[in-house]
């Protein structure tokens, strides 16, 4: 290989040594004698011979040029051993076995072990095996080897795990593995190919390295039927005593009678009751009059008998029993429809809440550091003492939500936040102004879709700098807007809560919005109690470092210098896992994903075409195998310079023209 090829341009100088040698001028020599030295000298004639001399000479000269011109071109050799010793018929088996969580069922791991084992029988004696399982991530269990005894001895080591497979993550995780491989990669996938782990786009599940390796896929079918599968598809607890179950059936009917549920509480069988026949794959069942104790409950929906994927036939879920938390209403009529909204609102909260209506006139302010968040309905009827205390509360931490009501359409100046009220929004019969802004970024309004259909009228505030606007109409009229005061803050709503200046009570948003914003104003982070397996649990919600993680096994997840830290913990077991926090015992449950309870396979359709779209990626098996080698070579090749060597013969070289040009220069003029 030639760095500067253009410097072979110089070859063409050999033809000048070779035409000099092929001229060659003579004169005759000529003696005096005395019988001659009185005649006239005739002229001189020069004779011209073309024939070549001196021809070893003439190849030194040729060959000097030759190697310099070779040696500006700078080539190289490329040594590739690796490359070559493997040779164009080895291969890459890569074995890729599924452990997610539908291969539980039946025998299908038993199945994946004799696959493998058959693929390791099969193999060429100078093939190369690598062997990972995929799950929600892909793991190494043997790195590229030409011993398939290592991998046979993990073989028995093999389980299913409580992970889903998406194909497409799986293919996007062998990517970087693949890249690595020193020869073709057969791809070996040994699953059961469930429908549900199809990646939403198929050029997804197509790897990247096909452009410059080639790559075929073997499916290894551990089925060949869709198998019929019932799974207790979620639990939820309505109204305290009530519990709403969905049984979830996929490849086939269930019929009435056929399976059982019972409904355990805190690991005592409470209800038992017959499964209705399933409509459109799903049976409901309501469980009445569930006792549950104070605080978490561990409540459990387990179906009997079991099927041949019993994992998924109880579901855990945990349900709160804790009595509602204590929320201040500062009000001007307790019997107002406002209160009823809010207490009604705030009773439905997944966390739950009580509103405590009390007088505004009659409350007492040295209260108020009892409750971690405040909510005045009318803020116009606060007084200047009830102010300049709500004022010390809110910026020693505490948090306010108030609302405009009548008493705060005359004020010039509201209480507490101190803002301007220019003048009353339009009445009710006004063509409501449509809310053109919203702040979703803030985590009362996470959800905040539904404030479109919002019709509000509101009180004409003129927001502080220092004011934060989350919710606004045209003109940038304020509709909630939000302001901190030392270490606290107060949310402004500026109309009212009992329907007269905005529909905002009577819109299903508004529940959605007094949890979160309850839940934001009491600083309370709350850990996600229903979560799935190999999911990650993220501490830091549960308000800083974390004492401990149990797991459902009882073994302590954290070292000491973990629980100093916020930080995240894999949920890979099903079951409850209870984690400490500063504010307590808290239970979050673990289930497996649903998707991998539908045992329905990939249609024979879709693999080939999975297969093909692999193969045509990467070209034709000879052609792309020939690349690949190429490039390996060019990639994994030892440079080794070569011009030091051809300066070296040009010397050589040189020597020897020197010499040999004085030797016959010595003869020619007789001297030698």
């Amino acid at each position: 290989m030639l760095i500067a090829p253009l410097f072979l341009l110089g070859l063409l100088g050999l033809a000048l040594p070779w035409w000099l040698h092929r001229l060659e001028m003579q004169t005759t020599e000529r003696e005096k004698f005395a019988t001659t030295r009185f005649l006239e000298p005739s002229r001189k004639r020069i004779h011209v011979q073309r024939k070549l001399r001196y021809l070893l000479l003439m190849a030194l000269r040729m060959a000097f040029l030759a190697l310099l011109a070779i040696a500006f071109s700078r080539p190289i050799l490329l040594q590739d051993p690796d490359a070559l010793a493997a040779g164009s018929d080895s291969l890459h088996h890569v074995i890729v076995v599924d452990t997610s969580f539908s291969m539980r069922e039946g025998g299908r791991m038993a199945a994946a072990r004799e696959r493998v084992a058959a693929l390791l029988d099969a193999m060429g004696s100078d093939d190369s095996v690598s062997l990972y399982s995929a799950s929600t991530t892909v793991a190494t269990l043997v790195e590229p080897t030409s011993d398939a005894d290592d991998v046979r001895e993990l073989l028995g080591t093999l389980a299913a795990d409580n992970g889903r497979l998406d194909f497409g993550a799986m293919v996007a995780a062998l990517d970087p593995l693949l890249e690595q491989s020193p020869a073709p990669v057969s791809l070996h996938l040994v699953s059961d190919l469930q429908l549900t782990g199809q990646a939403i786009r198929f050029a997804d599940m197509i790897p990247d390295v096909v452009n410059g390796l080639p790559v075929t896929l073997d499916l290894q079918p551990v089925v060949d039927t869709a198998v019929r599968n019932a799974s207790v598809e979620s639990v939820s607890v309505d109204s305290r005593d009530r519990v709403l179950v969905s049984v979830r059936v996929s490849n086939g009917a269930l019929a009435a009678g056929e399976r059982e549920a019972t409904l355990s509480v805190n690991g005592v069988a409470q209800l038992t009751q017959p499964v209705p026949a399933d409509v459109n794959g799903v049976a409901q069942l309501v469980f009445e009059g569930a006792a549950f104790a104070a605080g978490d409950n561990r409540v459990d929906v387990a179906l009997q008998p079991t099927d041949t994927l019993p994992d998924d036939d109880v579901r855990y879920t945990v349900f709160d029993n804790s009595p509602p938390a204590p929320v201040l209403l500062l009000t001007t009529d307790p019997a107002s429809l406002g209160v009823t909204y809010l207490s009604a609102a705030l009773a439905t909260a997944p966390r739950g809440y009580a509103a405590e209506p009390t007088l505004i006139d009659d409350v007492d302010a040295r209260i108020l550091p009892r409750y971690p968040w405040v909510i005045i309905d009318d803020l116009g009827a606060v007084d200047g003492a009830l102010a300049g205390a709500l004022t010390d509360y809110v910026r020693g931490g505490g948090a306010v939500f108030a609302a405009l009501g009548p008493q705060s359409a005359g004020l010039s100046a509201l209480p507490l936040l101190g803002l301007g009220v220019s003048a009353a929004g339009p009445g009710n019969d006004a063509a409501p102004v449509p809310i053109a802004q919203i702040d979703i970024s803030h985590p009362a309004l996470r959800d905040g879709s539904g404030w479109a259909n919002v019709n509000v009228h509101p009180l004409k505030v003129t927001p502080a700098a220092e004011d934060r606007l989350l919710i606004t109409q045209e003109g940038q009229i304020p509709v909630l807007l939000e302001r901190s005061l030392g270490a606290g803050r107060v949310l402004l709503f500026t109309a009212a809560l009992d329907n007269s200046s905005a529909d905002l009570p009577v819109k299903p948003v508004f529940v959605s919005f007094m949890a979160e914003a309850a839940q934001y104003l009491s600083d309370e982070k709350l850990l996600v109690r229903a979560q799935t397996a190999d999911s990650y649990l993220q501490l830091n919600q549960s308000g800083g470092a974390s004492g401990q993680v149990i797991d459902p096994n009882g073994q302590s997840l954290l070292s000491l210098q973990d629980t100093t830290e916020a930080q995240e913990v894999r949920l890979q077991l099903t079951g409850y896992y209870q984690v400490f926090t500063p504010a307590g015992e808290v239970l979050v449950a673990v289930n497996p994903d649903q998707r991998e309870s539908d045992l329905g396979q990939m249609s024979a359709d879709t693999l080939a075409n999975w297969q093909s779209g692999i193969r045509s990626a990467a070209g034709s098996a000879e052609v792309a195998t020939d690349m690949a080698l190429a490039e390996q070579r060019r990639d994994d090749a030892e440079e080794i310079e070569l011009w030091r060597a051809f300066l070296l013969l040009m010397a050589l070289f040189l020597l020897a023209e020197s010499l040999l040009s004085a030797r016959y220069l010595n003869l020619k003029t007789g001297t030698f």
